[in-house]
């Protein structure tokens, strides 16, 4: 499990780290408790897909998943097109 790591999203700061999660999902975003955990063997699109997806979750709770998962698939894959990459020395996520 990784240190959370603080984030301000909106009006409010959010710990996002890498750990355990429910088998039935790579990730989640409480709100109650500011808390978005991605499932720690994630890595590289997958890993941004997910913390792209959880971070929309916390900023605009609102949106119906459907959005909220076909927008964090494009961008990712956006992102992954145009070769941004997790660097292997990079322990931040």
């Amino acid at each position: 499990m990784s240190r959370p790591k603080r984030v301000h999203i909106g009006d409010r700061f959010w710990r996002v780290h890498k750990t355990r999660v429910p088998a039935d999902r790579d990730g989640d975003c409480n709100w109650e408790l500011g808390r978005i955990r991605v499932r720690s063997s994630l890595r590289g699109i997958d890993l941004m897909r997910v913390l792209i997806h959880e971070l929309l979750h916390a900023r605009l709770w609102d949106l119906d998943e459907s959005v909220v998962t076909e927008f964090g698939e494009v961008v990712s894959a956006v992102l992954d097109a145009e070769g941004f990459r997790q660097a292997d020395d990079h322990e931040d996520y």
